[in-house]
């Protein structure tokens, strides 16, 4: 009866111990694997979620970088000529070749080698051009408004783009008055004005006569020509 009773209280003793582990692994794993089921969703979707709204929010459109770039810069002229304006030294000229004859209006450039005329301005004109090496060419004959008999001979280079702007802004009517006893190559000297033609170096002996006029009380110089009084230099009034 002892070894019957001692044996029946192993077996109860052992059967707790085996069905134990069995009840406590099973639930763990079933509980573990829902919760990684259940929570790995979310996750990639808030990190997907903020990796794509956040290029969306900061980035700028390639758009914007292009109208930035594509800008117009800033003109260098007027940024130098705050405090002052300068005025280059223009006159108006006739212009002939063959029969034809133009009223134009010149700039006198004597740091500028050789006389020049842009393309578009003798196309414009109908000027007949000679081919010398890879440049264009074509012979004039310009003439002093004031004394017709006063002209020269010149050989103009035809040059694209040749656009000069002088003055960078309008001088006041002040500044005109103060040459209003001098017959002027140009009477609008100081209203801003393209020009398309210049007369160099080259023509320098023609133009220039004797006769100056010097700078006074921040106002332009005057130099005499067989155009006039061209007037030219910095004009702070």
């Amino acid at each position: 009866m002892r070894e019957q009773g001692s044996s029946s209280t192993r077996q109860s003793r052992r059967s707790p111990q085996s069905s134990a582990p069995q009840r406590h692994r099973s639930p763990p794993s079933r509980q573990g694997g829902s919760r990684h089921r259940r929570r790995s969703p979310p996750r990639s979707r808030s990190s997907s979620s903020a990796r794509s709204a956040t290029p969306r929010s900061h980035s700028p459109t390639p758009s914007t970088h292009s109208e930035q770039a594509t800008g117009p810069p800033p003109t260098l002229a007027p940024l130098l000529q705050h405090k002052s304006t300068n005025v280059l030294p223009t006159a108006v000229v006739r212009l002939h070749v063959g029969d034809s004859s133009f009223v134009l209006l010149a700039l006198y450039d004597p740091c500028a080698a050789i006389s020049s005329i842009s393309a578009s301005l003798a196309a414009q004109l109908k000027l007949p051009a000679l081919h010398v090496g890879e440049d264009r060419v074509c012979k004039a004959t310009v003439a002093s408004k004031v004394d017709a008999d006063l002209r020269f001979d010149v050989l103009l280079k035809i040059i694209k783009g040749l656009q000069i702007c002088t003055p960078v802004r309008p001088l006041g009517d002040s500044v005109r008055t103060r040459f209003a006893n001098l017959t002027l190559a140009n009477d609008n000297f100081h209203r801003p004005s393209t020009i398309s033609l210049v007369l160099g170096a080259d023509a320098a002996n023609h133009v220039v006569t004797e006769g100056f006029m010097p700078s006074q009380n921040g106002l332009p110089m005057a130099q005499s020509t067989i155009f006039g009084w061209m007037v030219s230099g910095s004009c702070s009034c």
